[in-house]
């Protein structure tokens, strides 16, 4: 008999990133500033319960049954030895350099571009590509149908795209998120790795989009995780961050660059805009309340067709109760 218990609330930031941002003396309370309010939340947050929802990672098997267990159990797997080498990075932070082996260099490599791709800011965007592709060829079979007139008279008073709603399940992207996880992994590795500390009395933050990629300069426009010239950002501590820039002749060690004030500035300037909504820090940064951030600027894919009539389900099994039926 199975009698493992289901992981219900499951993570798309792991706890063991966000432990590294808590409050100085906290195991598992973080601050966190909501870029919609700009303002802090009053009470501190949970790491066991934010950047999470309810069997997030499900899927559906040939058999058309739920599986929330299979995908779950192996990005965990990820996790583990993610943490663990980024344990291991953290222990030499102030070594000369820090050496790490090649078959830990491309783990951990993966784990950080699983991170790019596992959050909403991602799926979401997936799923309303899918939903576009649907209302694009409900509006080519409505153009070649004859449908009766009640119908016709329905949409001509609502429009077809607002006639028309579509029910797109969360689980399209979940290859796209592996395949393109596996895809920037492979790019990672073909980067200089540099290792930043934080100048003394600062910290780096974090956000529900923790790993940042941008231009490595300016001139190239929009571009991907993927792309040769991006530098990518991860922040792996509220002291040290990681950034992954573009070489002709990366070196085999990551290496210690040098820190400043300044910096740190930037560095969480742009954690603070890539955000989806939410940033987390290990202390109230006022700071924060001063910069114009709007919402996942450049990290959210986004589909043309926009969100309007597009239901992403994200959970469609709950547990059924065998209430008694309430006797008049």
């Amino acid at each position: 008999m199975h009698n493992k218990k289901i992981k219900k609330n499951q993570h798309y930031v792991p706890k063991s990133h966000l432990k590294r941002f808590t409050i100085g003396g906290e195991k598992s309370l973080l601050w966190t500033f909501d870029k919609d309010y700009g303002e802090f939340d009053k009470p501190t947050s949970s790491i066991k319960k934010i950047c999470a929802e309810d069997y997030y990672y499900y899927q559906v098997t040939p058999d058309n049954e739920i599986d929330h267990e299979a995908l779950e159990d192996s990005i965990s797997e990820v996790e583990t030895i993610g943490n663990n080498i980024i344990d291991k990075i953290l222990a030499s932070r102030f070594m000369p350099y820090v050496s790490i082996s090649g078959v830990e260099r491309g783990k951990l490599a993966f784990y950080i571009a699983l991170l790019l791709f596992r959050g909403p800011s991602f799926r979401d965007g997936v799923a309303e590509t899918y939903g576009g592709i649907v209302k694009n060829i409900l509006h080519q079979v409505w153009d070649k149908s004859n449908p009766p007139d009640e119908l016709q008279k329905l949409v001509q008073e609502k429009g077809l795209s607002n006639a028309i709603n579509v029910d797109i399940n969360s689980t399209v992207s979940l290859e796209h998120m592996v395949n393109l996880a596996n895809l920037s992994a492979q790019e990672f590795l073909k980067k200089e790795w540099v290792l930043v500390n934080a100048p003394d009395g600062e910290n780096f933050i974090t956000g529900d989009v923790p790993v940042v990629f941008y231009p490595y300069k300016s001139g190239f426009g929009d571009i991907g995780p993927a792309h040769k010239s991006a530098e990518i950002l991860y922040p792996i501590s509220k002291s040290t961050a990681l950034i992954l820039s573009p070489s002709a002749r990366p070196k085999e060690y990551i290496v210690i660059g040098q820190y400043s004030y300044s910096l740190l500035q930037e560095i969480n300037k742009k954690v603070s805009k890539a955000a989806l909504r939410y940033i987390y820090c290990s202390d109230r940064f006022e700071w924060l309340k001063g910069f114009n951030l709007s919402s996942g600027e450049g990290q959210r894919v986004l589909s043309s067709a926009g969100s309007k009539g597009i239901n992403i389900v994200k959970n469609p099994w709950k547990r059924k109760t065998n209430k008694p039926i309430k006797q008049d």
